[in-house]
């Protein structure tokens, strides 16, 4: 398995699954996997630039003002996160046609913005106890996989770096997907 990154409001004094920590889960219910009543998920890519798209794309110009921690967390800043997946994993690829087939899924109904659809076929696939998450071509980018992984024992995390302007990350999301860094 690759190794996967995510990034997200960090506090260097936090345990790892507390707020501000790198398996910290916040709250759920508006993302594209989320089903709260069954599991969390924890969001992750295959590319450092591909986390940082997935975090900050939807702003068209990029300021040190995204970059600033959650106000809900006093202290924090964005930092970026690298973890190690075990190859035992069990990841349903959703890049897999016959995959796709299986689940009567057509691709467009993984990169769907009908978050009310994508929501059902992740519960049925999570409903099936034989994955530990799923994968899928990046909406921002098709050469990054997304994951969404609701068994997090087999995901170890290997670093941590807060986030800059500069970061060689931010500076490839910004060219590959077009937006506008601010320094």
């Amino acid at each position: 398995m690759p190794k996967l990154y995510r990034v997200f409001p960090f506090l260097s004094s936090a345990r790892p699954e507390e707020p501000g920590g790198g398996f910290y889960i916040p709250p759920q219910g508006g993302g594209r996997l989320d089903n709260p009543d069954l599991y969390s998920v924890f969001y992750a890519s295959s590319a450092e630039a591909g986390a940082v798209a997935e975090a900050f794309g939807r702003f068209p110009e990029w300021t040190a003002v995204i970059l600033a921690g959650s106000p809900a967390l006093a202290g924090s800043l964005r930092a970026i996160a690298s973890y190690h997946l075990s190859e035992t994993a069990r990841i349903c690829d959703l890049d897999d046609p016959a995959q796709l087939s299986l689940l009567g899924l057509r691709p467009s109904d993984v990169v769907s913005r009908d978050y009310t659809r994508t929501r059902e076929w992740a519960r049925r696939i999570y409903l099936q106890h034989s994955w530990e998450g799923v994968q899928w071509w990046s909406y921002y980018d098709p050469r990054w996989t997304s994951f969404g992984i609701w068994d997090l024992g087999r995901l170890s995390l290997e670093n941590i770096r807060p986030l800059s302007l500069n970061d060689s990350a931010v500076r490839d999301a910004a060219r590959i997907i077009s937006r506008h860094i601010s320094l």
